[in-house]
């Protein structure tokens, strides 16, 4: 600051007043670099690397490492920015975190991860030339903390959603088995947010898969819902419905909409009709939710099992 004020002073002076005149023929000084920061900021390179480096470094607290992770994340929320993760070398080092010992760096390095993919064919295809769908997966399987695997769930989804390429690799690397039995680990109040996710990622694709206004190389065939079908998704989906009404009744709300919507986009399709039908813990589990949850809920589902 000190710099940038003596440049302000010295720069705004006027002929008559004291500021040092150069002589004729002489160049201009340079403005010094911490200068130039001061003014115009570092440039976002520097910027993301610099948060790398702070989490990295063994001397910061955890409270620095995972605020470093939110700068970084807010960062690469700019698309341009989330392409030079990759030039930047810095890939590697964030797919590395998601081992880390800390559940926040853990988590925020996969936040990283999914804001950068999402929507971003040139950060997926440098993610995945990283393994970091794997990796990620590797979370979703096995981590001890439930927010941490939802994280992972968050990272996943963004990479497959809208991405036939990585959804290929999603299903060759057992993403479906990963996910329903991280479903079926996955209990009590805290586990909410991860169903709320996954039925929703689980609908998404679905859908993606049945419009047909998009060209079919661009989006899931019908071996996809017909794959969530046979695995027993609908299994689960009824448990989970019966655990929200018992677990986190004043909260689960959206995650009971979103496994309602699953199914009832599962439903339209043979399989998943016959998958449904073939469920004998479906209707009792949405007659429970029913008291905790309203009629509202789960009205389309009732069409269904009438059907």
């Amino acid at each position: 600051m000190e710099s940038l004020l003596k440049w302000a002073i010295l720069n705004g002076a006027t002929a008559g007043e004291d500021a040092p005149a150069s002589a004729p023929g002489e160049p201009p000084k340079k403005l010094d670099p911490e200068v130039i920061d001061a003014i115009l900021g570092k440039p976002a390179s520097v910027q993301m690397t610099e948060c790398m480096d702070a989490v990295e470094h063994p001397e910061t607290p955890l409270e620095a490492q995972e605020i470093a992770l939110d700068d970084l994340e807010m960062l690469v929320e700019n698309i341009d920015n989330a392409c030079n993760i990759e030039p930047l070398n810095l890939w590697p080092r964030i797919i590395a975190l998601y081992t880390h010992s800390e559940p926040g760096v853990r988590s925020g390095a996969l936040w990283v991860s999914g804001t950068a993919v999402q929507h971003n064919p040139k950060a997926q295809s440098a993610f995945a030339s990283h393994r970091g769908l794997h990796s990620a997966l590797r979370v979703l399987e096995g981590d001890s903390v439930i927010g941490v695997r939802t994280k992972a769930l968050y990272c996943v989804s963004s990479f497959i959603r809208g991405n036939v390429k990585g959804l290929t690799e999603f299903i060759a690397s057992n993403g479906l088995p990963t996910l329903l039995m991280a479903l079926e680990e996955c209990r009590g109040a805290a586990a909410t947010a991860f169903r709320q996710k996954s039925f929703f990622l689980l609908r998404s694709l679905i859908e993606e898969a049945l419009d047909t206004a998009t060209p079919e190389d661009l989006r899931p065939g019908m071996y996809l819902p017909n794959a969530i079908a046979e695995l027993g998704f609908v299994d689960t989906a009824a448990s989970v419905m019966a655990q929200l009404a018992k677990d986190d009744p004043d909260g689960a709300a959206a995650a009971f909409e979103q496994v309602v919507g699953f199914l009832v986009v599962l439903g339209t399709t043979e399989n998943g009709k016959r998958a449904i039908n073939a469920c004998k813990e479906l209707a009792s589990a949405t007659s429970e939710a029913k008291s905790c949850f309203g009629q509202e809920f789960t009205k389309d589902l009732d069409q269904i099992l009438v059907k």
